[in-house]
C-alpha cells in the first residue's frame, strides 16, 4: 500500500472547496438570517435615540458578506488538509486491523470512525450555533474545551483502532477474537461517556431571539457539511487508489503480452 497522505491531503483541499460552496448555498442564508435579528435585537435594547456607527472602508470591507463567503470556504479548505491528515492515520489503522477487506470497506469504516469522533460526537457535546449566540468572555475557555474534547475522542478512536489491530496480528480465533472485539467495543463505550461527562460543556444560553427552526437548521446543514467533507475524502481516496492501481495492472498485462508475443512466432 502506497503511502496515501499527499493524496489525502490533496483531496481534502478539494472537498473543503466543495464543501465550501454547500455552506454557501445553504448555511449562509440561515446565518444571514441569524446576523439580522442580532442586529434587531441590540437595537431594541439599545438606549432611545442612539444608533450604532457603521464601518466604513477596509473595516466595512472585512465585515462585509461577500467576504465572509470567501473566509468560509478559506477556513474549510484548511480544515479539509487536516481532516485529510487524520483520515490518513485513521485508515492505515483500519487497514491493519482488517487486512483481509477491500480498499473501498478501508475508506468507509475510517471516513465513518472519523465523522463520528471528531464531527458527529463533538456536535452532542457542543452543538454548533450560528453568529451572535455565545457571550465572548467565555469564548476561549469553550474553544479550548471543544479542542479538547475533539482531541481526547480521536485518541479514543485511534486506542480502539490499535487494539483490534493487536488482535488480529497476535492470532485470536473463535471466541477468544469475540471476547477481544466485544471487550473493545464496551472499553470505547466507557472511555467515550467519561470523556463525554467529565468535560464542561457550553455554558452560553441560546438567546431567547433565536427561533427555534434556526438553530435547528444551521446545526443540521453543519453536520451534512460535515459528512460531505468526509466521504469526500474517503471515496475520493479509494476510487483515485483503486483507479491507479488498475492503470498499473493494465499497463503490466499488456506489457506481459507484449514480451510473450514474440516467443510465440518463434
Amino acid at each position: 500500500m502506497r503511502n496515501i497522505l499527499p493524496l489525502a491531503l490533496v483531496i481534502g483541499l478539494f472537498a473543503g472547496l466543495l464543501v465550501g460552496g454547500f455552506m454557501n448555498v445553504f448555511n449562509v442564508p440561515v446565518m444571514e438570517w441569524a446576523i439580522e435579528l442580532e442586529g434587531a435585537a441590540a437595537a431594541a435594547e439599545a438606549p432611545a435615540g442612539e444608533e450604532e456607527e457603521e464601518a466604513t472602508g477596509f473595516y466595512a470591507f472585512l465585515g462585509s458578506l461577500g467576504m465572509q463567503r470567501i473566509g468560509l470556504v478559506g477556513g474549510l479548505v484548511v480544515l479539509g488538509v487536516v481532516y485529510g491528515a487524520i483520515f490518513t492515520g485513521l485508515f492505515h489503522i483500519v487497514r491493519r486491523a482488517f487486512p483481509g477487506w477491500n480498499i473501498w470497506a478501508w475508506a468507509l469504516i475510517g471516513g465513518v470512525v472519523c465523522f463520528w469522533s471528531v464531527s458527529l460526537f463533538t456536535q452532542l457535546k457542543y452543538p454548533l450555533n450560528p453568529p451572535g449566540i455565545g457571550e465572548d468572555a467565555s469564548l476561549l475557555a469553550r474553544q479550548g474545551f471543544q479542542f479538547l474534547f475533539i482531541l481526547l475522542s480521536v485518541v479514543a478512536a485511534i486506542g480502539a483502532g490499535l487494539i483490534l489491530r493487536y488482535i488480529h496480528e497476535a492470532g485470536w480465533e473463535g471466541s477468544q477474537r469475540f471476547l477481544g472485539y466485544a471487550g473493545t467495543v464496551i472499553a470505547y463505550i466507557v472511555v467515550a461517556v467519561v470523556v463525554f461527562v467529565a468535560i464542561p460543556g457550553n455554558p452560553d444560553p441560546i438567546p431567547d431571539w433565536v427561533p427555534e427552526g434556526l438553530i435547528v437548521m444551521f446545526r443540521t446543514f453543519s453536520i451534512l457539511g460535515h459528512l460531505l467533507l468526509w466521504l469526500t475524502i474517503a471515496l475520493g481516496v479509494s476510487g483515485y487508489v483503486r483507479y491507479k492501481d488498475r492503470g498499473i495492472s493494465a499497463t503490466a498485462g499488456q506489457g506481459a503480452e507484449g514480451t510473450m508475443e514474440p516467443a510465440t512466432r518463434q
